[in-house]
């Protein structure tokens, strides 16, 4: 494989394992991408190889015209660049990005290896939910070709993997493959100390209030007196849920409202103790998550306390990890019980990173075009 274009149509800065893919690849081959313009002020992923072109600014305010409007010229720009840049490969994140790599394959270039992921599992029933508009139209461009084309077809664990095949049992497994959510290497430490003389907590990611036990959780560290600091890092969030957690007037919590820079989270988690998740997991593909977040924490040494709601985590063998990965029933008021002792944590055994994956993918592409 010489040429990968990848399709992205939500801006690629609010997607690590996309930046950590291309990170892992753009020194082994020609990448290009192509993706929305963030409308926020977090910093703008760069790369040192990739060709970046990101079509017109994200606009979640406007009318449904204009989306539409928009979604049509940046499908043709795309469809332009794919045409210009003739790619070996394209891989298409979620069905959303769908069209461009539909009409590339099935009118232009018929060749072209075909590569589709998914970050989130959605079942069939749900792209009928109100805002999918577009991603259910291209999921049928999915079922009636994509799906009996494509090389590669990814999930990011093996839970999403099996409910995938068994909504559409026409897919063949060889093409079925998992595409997990690790960190990259650089991020690793070896050892982490935890001093304890409070826990230091901290969160990373959206919220809402709707989706997230966030207000719950700080109403118990508020009922905790500085026994637990807890730190909030996110800039994708409704008003109503800071406002909720600013009433509280908890002097041992604090809001970043402007987020983190993505490369800059490992030297921030070295300041804490516990990575938290929140998610009340109210579907399928929450209930089998293992969201980024949970290996980032893992891999800087950091516990991680999660809501039983998490059926992939309650299941998951945690011994295989060095860390205490501890279950919350938030719900019903259970937290984990506080422990204020030094502890050192040897996490020399963690060894799932971002390079080994990403790797694999392009060894395998690499077979397809023997």
């Amino acid at each position: 494989m010489d040429k990968l274009s990848i399709i992205h149509y939500f801006p690629i800065d609010y997607f690590p394992p996309v930046m950590n893919l291309i990170d892992a690849l753009e020194e082994k081959v020609d990448i290009s991408v192509s993706t929305l313009q963030k409308s926020n002020t977090l910093t703008e992923y760069s790369s040192k190889r990739a060709k970046i072109y990101r079509r017109f600014k994200e606009n979640k305010k406007r009318g449904s015209l204009f989306v539409l409007a928009q979604y049509i010229l940046f499908s043709l720009f795309t469809l332009f660049q794919l045409i210009r840049q003739k790619p070996d490969v394209v891989l298409y994140y979620e069905s959303i990005s769908a069209f461009p790599a539909y009409f590339y394959k099935r009118f232009i270039c018929r060749k072209v290896k075909l590569c589709i992921h998914y970050h989130e599992y959605i079942t069939p029933s749900e792209y009928d939910r109100p805002g999918m508009r577009l991603a259910k139209t291209n999921h049928k461009f999915e079922i009636s070709y994509l799906y009996r084309t494509a090389t590669w077809i990814s999930q990011t664990n093996e839970y999403r993997r099996e409910f995938f095949m068994q909504d559409y049992p026409d897919v063949s497994k060889v093409s079925c493959s998992l595409l997990p959510n690790y960190p990259p290497q650089k991020w690793f430490r070896k050892e982490k100390q935890h001093t304890n003389e409070v826990v230091k907590c901290v969160y990373v990611g959206s919220l809402s209030l709707k989706n997230t036990y966030v207000l719950e959780f700080c109403q118990w560290i508020a009922e905790q007196h500085g026994k637990v600091w807890f730190d909030i890092y996110s800039f994708n969030f409704h008003k109503n849920t800071l406002d909720a957690i600013e009433k509280l007037q908890c002097p041992y919590i604090e809001f970043h409202k402007e987020g983190i820079k993505y490369s800059e989270i490992p030297d921030l988690f070295d300041l804490y103790d516990v990575g938290v998740l929140l998610y009340k997991a109210k579907t399928m593909n929450v209930k089998y998550c293992e969201t980024n977040k949970f290996y980032e924490y893992l891999i800087c040494g950091l516990d991680v306390w999660y809501p039983k709601e998490m059926t992939l985590l309650h299941e998951m063998d945690k011994r295989m990890f060095a860390p205490q990965i501890i279950e919350m029933d938030i719900a019903q008021g259970i937290f984990p019980k506080l422990e204020l002792s030094p502890r050192e944590v040897d996490n020399s055994s963690y060894d799932k990173f971002s390079e080994k994956v990403y790797e694999s993918f392009m060894k395998f592409l690499d077979k397809q075009q023997d």
